[in-house]
């Protein structure tokens, strides 16, 4: 069986998905870190982020654009006093 068309289809639709997180994000003047893996899941990085502008803000806009919100992880225990953390929030 020739993989080549499928493997053609997934890169592209990598891409297209790539593009559109881009255009979300910054259209809403987030600039977080992101990768798509090879399952099409979304990682994005809210690195030391307010829980109300940058946490909440990014699940919100996120369901908004169509995205499927699968939790976040927080690597470590944080606790700098203030209102702020960083989270790695997966999305599909």
């Amino acid at each position: 069986m020739n993989k080549k068309p499928i493997q053609a289809f997934d890169a592209e639709m990598k891409r297209q998905k790539i593009e559109r997180v881009k255009e979300v994000l910054s259209s809403n003047k987030m600039s977080y870190d992101f990768t798509v893996d090879s399952e099409g899941f979304i990682e994005i990085v809210v690195e030391n982020g307010d829980w109300k502008h940058d946490h909440i803000a990014l699940k919100q806009i996120m369901r908004e654009a169509g995205f499927v919100d699968f939790g976040r992880h927080i690597p470590e225990e944080q606790d700098n006093g203030d209102d702020s953390f960083s989270a790695i929030y997966l999305y599909k």
